[in-house]
């Protein structure tokens, strides 16, 4: 090997421009999670699986069993079982979503919060069966809905 060494300069022509950009992408993805269509499209997919999770009877982990005397009421009321969670189907029908000022919020009739959560209920004495929640299913649509929003916005 020989004792001579030479150094190259190397100009890189947009470097300023790159780290510009660069610096700006957490303002982009931020606003891209603040998005209106961004929202309104993670909104609709988080019902549709709030809509599947009730009507297969739980996910990932099935619900609980109805006691012997809820499914008893239910044939008296309804004339037939109509499985966890469908009565009437209101709760069911009420699932839905709003957009407001950069939040994204998932609404229902007021007692769904009863059987999401199983903390905090005073007077309900049955397990939680939850509705809303990202399934693992879920999780791809919806990144490649927040990577879409961060496309819109740069």
């Amino acid at each position: 090997m020989s004792g001579y060494k030479d150094f190259i300069t190397v100009k890189i022509v947009g470097l300023e421009e790159a780290k510009f950009k660069l610096s700006e992408i957490p303002n982009v993805i931020n606003t891209a999670l603040k998005d209106q269509q961004t929202l309104a499209a993670i909104g609709t997919t988080l019902v549709s699986s709030a809509v599947e999770t009730i009507d297969t009877g739980g996910r990932p982990t099935p619900y609980k069993p109805l006691a012997a005397s809820t499914v008893a009421a239910k044939i008296r009321k309804y004339k037939k079982d109509s499985g966890i969670l469908i009565g009437r189907g209101t709760m069911r029908e009420s699932l839905d979503y709003e957009v407001d000022g950069g939040q994204l919020y998932l609404t229902s009739v007021g007692y769904l919060k009863y059987h999401q959560f199983e903390e905090g209920r005073t007077r309900a004495n049955f397990p939680a069966r939850p509705v809303w929640g990202v399934q693992v299913d879920d999780a791809s649509g919806i990144t490649d809905i927040i990577i879409a929003g961060i496309k819109r916005n740069l």
